[in-house]
């Protein structure tokens, strides 16, 4: 019988999946994994969460239920605990290691192998509509504005691809077999071809910035969207980098984030 002080202590996080959709996911889970990794803890996260079937992560499955602490009184050290939150505070970044996060996010090779790059040269461009039309706490920049900006600084029209929920790619674009396994994915489709370009012009949402964040791109540019809550389908300026600041509007939230 195994007694409780060898048991090894762990860190929970089993709202995983249910918080938020990838990009923040993304988020719960590279800080998770540092915090666990920095106090020497087992990581247990849902057995059915969407990054176990897409990238090479082997943590541990949920177990015995820990208390549940929310991000914000989470102290740091604190240990046998279930983390819910979105983790998007700088004090969280800066825990994280980049290059293990990168690690971490590494794809399988049977979904490298599904996705096939449009092309040798392409200029990324990702609209965040969807659920953000609307939203008074989030802005919307439109489809002329992204290709104006690419165009002014210099790419061609027929190198860019628009990457967006409301815009199915054409077939020649050779889309994965995104019903793989049963599953839909969609997203994922999206999320490969924003990570892989050459050039990427990012969307204010996390989706876009964890493109940028995993990708190998020549050059990446953000957004400007603070003081734009509540604006819809406008046009903003974009600057060269990938800037967390540039996810979203509340200044409080993003406006020092960084993860080097």
């Amino acid at each position: 019988m195994i007694s409780s002080i060898d048991q090894p202590n762990r860190i929970q996080m089993s709202s995983l999946g249910e918080n938020g959709r990838f990009g923040n996911q993304l988020f719960q889970y590279a800080f998770a994994k540092s915090y666990a990794d920095k106090y020497n803890c087992v990581l247990e996260i849902p057995s059915d969460w969407i990054g176990r079937k897409i990238f090479k992560i082997e943590d541990n499955v949920l177990t015995n239920p820990l208390p549940m602490i929310d991000g914000d009184e989470i102290q740091f050290g604190e240990i046998n605990i279930d983390m819910f939150g979105f983790f998007q505070h700088q004090k969280f970044l800066d825990i994280m290691d980049i290059k293990k996060v990168k690690e971490w996010f590494t794809f399988k090779e049977e979904i490298v192998d599904l996705f096939v790059k449009p092309k040798d040269f392409y200029v990324a461009a990702h609209l965040r509509h969807g659920d953000f039309v609307h939203a008074k706490q989030f802005c919307t920049i439109t489809h002329e504005c992204y290709v104006n900006a690419c165009l002014e600084n210099g790419y061609n029209k027929e190198d860019i691809i628009v990457v967006s929920e409301e815009i199915m790619q054409p077939a020649d674009l050779g889309r994965m077999d995104i019903e793989h396994k049963g599953e839909n994915w969609d997203f994922l489709y999206d999320f490969l071809v924003l990570m892989n370009s050459n050039v990427l012009y990012r969307s204010n949402s996390t989706f876009g910035w964890w493109a940028g964040v995993l990708g190998n791109h020549e050059k990446v540019y953000s957004p400007v969207v603070q003081g734009k809550q509540g604006e819809h389908m406008i046009c903003v300026d974009f600057v060269e980098g990938n800037h967390p600041c540039h996810m979203e509007i509340d200044n409080n939230r993003h406006s020092d984030l960084y993860l080097v």
